[in-house]
């Protein structure tokens, strides 16, 4: 790696951090939509949704439903980077056969 390529990297990973940083959810989906960023496992995103108190109807969020909620139309910068980040970890559970 040279140090050009050393410092775009390192300007990608700055401008990744201040993204996730600065992005304020206002609603379920964008806070959903952020914690998988930052967590990167829809189970453990639904696990703290449900510490929060929230809902879907009359019951508890469950993986399925942030997942699905990760897989519907793009709606800002911030769901496009967990959508991107979702399907990478999609092929690497399918690849080794967990899904």
């Amino acid at each position: 790696m040279t140090i050009d390529e050393a410092r775009k990297e390192i300007e990608a990973l700055t401008n990744y951090i201040k993204k996730v940083e600065e992005y304020t959810p206002q609603t379920f989906e964008e806070t959903a939509i952020k914690l998988y960023v930052e967590l990167e496992s829809v189970t453990k995103v639904a696990v703290v949704l449900n510490e929060k108190g929230y809902k879907v109807g009359d019951r508890k969020v469950i993986s399925k439903d942030v997942s699905d909620l990760i897989r519907s139309k793009v709606t800002d910068e911030m769901h496009g980077l967990a959508q991107k980040m979702f399907k990478r970890n999609s092929r690497r559970a399918s690849s080794r056969g967990w899904l």
